[in-house]
């Protein structure tokens, strides 16, 4: 036995970590974040290489089942957990390149731009300011940057004059820069037939070529007044040379600040927008952009179940999770709370504030039920109220049938009656109901005061033993008795009348309420509305298909545990296996009571990954 033991011992010294099995050696690679580390593992061996290979294209194909699903991780690095930081800020510009995340401009108010680029090393979750030689862009916002090689490539924005310089406008750039990654260097770049100055508009790289939409422009055949295009604008790279590219129509709308996101090498995908200049109109609509021939085409596609679709698409980008397009917004629960203070981009004293939720979503909220605001309601709050119950209950007493002729008889005589004395009143003849009324009202007087004083205590108590029907044929209707089966007699019904009757007349007076000025006021507590993930499904457009539609998935109801405060003009970017959102301004009218005003904007990074497997 102690030989068997030796060698057990001395083949588990020998064991190493390639001896184990590639299930395992790969679950062990999951664990390093999906960038330089796991880079590094390729460069160990042929086996390593495979390995790391397979956990890349894994954790990418578990990204786009939890999207699908719905079933996603929120991981949040706030900026104290880091040692320098970026500031806080929204309306800036991120781009993916290598293995770092790149964010430059930006905005805090109307007055304040950046100029600074930022690096967010993804293996070292660590924010790096690089400082860069050369040509520096302007302080501006709403610009667009895609990266290009080793480049990346920074084009218009605009920004605002200080606030003490009232008598200059908003100023646009058409400017276009390069960042050279590896020589750390700003280059201004000198282009041939560069379009109007313009922002907010949306770009993409086909091939050595840069697409340029929409946006808001200032030319000068309008005088230099803001206006939006819907024009497309190519850079050639090689050349410097810009070209507006002719396209088909329809057309989209013009707008600023939609999503362009490119489906394959040939097709451009358009989501969104807004259009704030002259009326207010929220854009969801989707258009496919056909790169072929000397003209481009344009197709508008039909978009489903739009009432899942998120909420205001131009102030919360989207990003492509392979067949699936992630949007991040406002929860559908959450329009019910408060209203939203970022409306538009453009500080314009007409514009005004949205309406509020979908279309959908109103009309949802019109059908639920309305809340009773009696003063007495199932006996759930209030007092009952005597005036009014005794008025209802002689008004009863009329309408219950008398001795006498018939209902319709007498309702006869009265119609006769009060003809005859319309007609009397017109020909200013005194009629014979006239004389006789001065001699019957003492007459009816005297009459009707005797049984009003004998029927008194009786009135009370059918006011009560009314309510009591009333109020326990709602209240107790689970537990109430049949009333054929009640074979009760009159008699008794009388006997518990009068002793109610005689009890209501006993019964002390209610306690004064309370004074309101000595309460203490209640503090109120301020619920925040949370991010919520929404899906379109462009899996019918993508991969060979060529259908005409793309639809919404239904999202998940609820708060997600992680997911931010509300937020937007944020950025977000799809990393390995992750997506990365940045940044944004809180669209709560609530955080107008903050102490401090920078806490409107965030600088704060979230990351959305799936969950991990479990061997």
């Amino acid at each position: 036995m102690e030989v068997i033991h030796r060698s057990l011992r001395q083949q588990t010294l020998r064991s190493s970590i390639e001896d184990l099995p590639d299930e395992v050696l790969e679950f062990i690679l999951g664990f390093l974040p999906p960038y330089k580390d796991l880079q590094n593992c390729m460069t160990v061996c042929k086996r390593w290489y495979n390995c790391a290979h397979n956990v890349l294209r894994k954790t990418s194909m578990k990204l786009i089942k939890a999207v699908g699903e719905f079933n996603i991780l929120w991981t949040n690095i706030a900026p104290i957990d880091m040692g320098p930081t970026i500031t806080k800020r929204f309306s800036h510009s991120a781009c993916i390149l290598e293995n770092n995340m790149y964010i430059f401009g930006g905005c805090t108010t109307n007055a304040t731009s950046f100029n600074d680029l930022w690096r967010f090393d993804l293996s070292m979750r660590q924010w790096v300011r690089p400082l860069a030689t050369g040509t520096y862009p302007v302080p501006k916002a709403y610009t667009s940057m895609v990266h290009y090689k080793d480049c990346l490539i920074v084009f218009g924005g605009w920004t605002y004059p200080s606030l003490s310089q009232y008598y200059q406008n908003v100023t646009m750039f058409n400017e276009i820069h390069f960042y050279c990654v590896n020589t750390n260097r700003w280059i201004l770049i000198n282009s041939i037939n560069s379009p109007p100055p313009m922002a907010g508009h949306s770009a993409c790289m086909k091939g050595d070529e840069m697409i340029v939409f929409g946006g808001l422009v200032m030319t000068v055949a309008q005088n230099y007044q803001i206006q939006c295009s819907n024009d497309v604008w190519v850079l050639d790279i090689p050349t410097l040379t810009w070209r507006k590219q002719p396209t088909t129509k329809p057309r989209p709308s013009p707008r600023y600040a939609q999503s362009l996101i490119r489906l394959d090498s040939e097709r451009l995908m358009l989501l969104g927008g807004v259009q704030t200049l002259h009326n207010r109109f929220v854009y969801s609509d989707c258009w496919i952009l056909t790169m072929k021939g000397p003209t481009w085409t344009w197709k508008e596609l039909a978009v489903k179940n739009k009432e899942w679709a998120a909420a205001n698409i131009w102030c919360n980008p989207a990003c492509r999770v392979g067949d699936k397009v992630v949007s991040l917004s406002r929860s559908r629960n959450g329009w019910n709370c408060a209203k939203p203070l970022v409306t538009s981009a453009v500080r314009l004293s007409a514009l005004s504030r949205p309406e509020g939720a979908p279309v959908s979503v109103r009309v949802e909220q019109s059908l639920q039920r309305p809340l009773d605001r009696d003063q007495n309601i199932n006996g759930r709050r209030g007092v009952l109220p005597r005036q009014a119950l005794a008025r209802q209950v002689q008004e009863n007493n009329s309408n219950e049938p008398v001795a006498g002729p018939s209902n319709e008889q007498s309702r006869n005589q009265n119609l006769a009656t009060s003809d005859e004395n319309a007609s009397c009143e017109a020909n200013n003849v005194p009629g014979p109901s006239s004389e006789n009324k001065q001699i019957g009202n003492v007459a009816d007087l005297t009459k009707r005061d005797t049984p009003l004083r004998r029927n008194k205590n009786k009135n009370k108590g059918m006011k009560i033993v009314r309510q009591l029907q009333e109020a326990n044929k709602y209240r107790m209707a689970a537990f109430a008795c049949d009333s054929s089966l009640n074979n009760t007699s009159p008699e008794n019904d009388l006997i518990n009348q009068r002793q109610i009757a005689h009890l209501e007349n006993r019964r002390e007076p209610l306690p004064p309420p309370p004074n309101p000025q000595q309460r203490q006021p209640a503090v109120k507590k301020i619920k925040r509305n949370t991010l919520t993930m929404h899906v379109l499904d462009i899996s019918s457009v993508i991969d060979g298909n060529s259908l005409n539609y793309v639809s919404w998935l239904c999202p998940r109801l609820g708060e997600m545990n992680g997911a931010p405060e509300e937020l937007v003009m944020y950025s977000l970017v799809k990393g390995n296996g992750e997506l990365i959102m940045f940044g944004g301004v809180h669209n709560d009218i609530s955080v107008l009571n903050y102490n401090e005003h920078q806490n409107m904007y965030s600088n704060s990074l979230h990351f959305i990954t799936p969950p991990r497997d479990v061997i």
